[in-house]
């Protein structure tokens, strides 16, 4: 964990002063959070170099929405997903550009309590297939594509997304395999 915060402190020196509150605030967290987030911005920060940003003049804070993301330029747009020892993180450059991600631990759920968070996010057509087959695949691609979604687009968690079609172009979802563990992350792309 030293070595990540070593590393964070000596890139947030190549970013404007203005980004102050934003490293303070991964900074502040503790434990495994601490070292996700450190993790997360590790990764922006070697997106950003790849894709030649001049780190200096951006301004990376929270928006009105409480989202991190760089405030003075509509070009550029990251999201940052942790879950249970992992991070990822997803950078778009271009116009007008949106982007969000989130990355979920595969649990083992007992069939119930996965039926009574499908009905709390899963819109209906997707409940109704959930339901059928008990398909967990589905449940954490429904999951982690909601989640993407209100990162790049905002919007209450429950109401719009019951209207949202999350089999639709502008995800992309995949998983993952760490340490014994398995995981989902999804990307939208606004």
């Amino acid at each position: 964990e030293d070595t990540l915060r070593t590393r964070v402190d000596d890139a947030r020196l190549c970013y404007s002063p203005m980004s102050s509150e934003y490293f303070d605030g991964i900074l502040s967290k503790e434990g495994r959070k601490l070292s996700e987030s450190l993790c997360g911005f590790l990764l922006l920060d070697e997106l950003l170099q790849k894709n030649q940003a001049a780190r200096a003049s951006l301004v990376i804070s929270r928006n009105g929405d409480g989202r991190p993301s760089v405030i003075n330029r509509r070009n550029i747009d990251f999201s940052i997903s942790h879950s249970e020892g992992v991070a990822c993180c997803a950078l778009i450059v271009g116009e007008e550009v949106r982007i969000g991600c989130d990355i979920q631990r595969v649990r083992q759920y007992s069939p119930e309590k996965m039926s009574e968070l499908a009905h709390i996010f899963m819109p209906p057509k997707a409940l109704t297939e959930f339901l059928k087959t008990g398909d967990a695949d589905l449940f954490y691609t429904v999951w982690t594509r909601r989640e993407a979604y209100i990162k790049a687009n905002g919007g209450d968690v429950f109401a719009d997304l019951r209207q949202v079609n999350l089999f639709t172009e502008g995800f992309s979802t995949h998983t993952i395999s760490s340490m014994g563990d398995r995981y989902f992350y999804s990307i939208c792309t606004g």
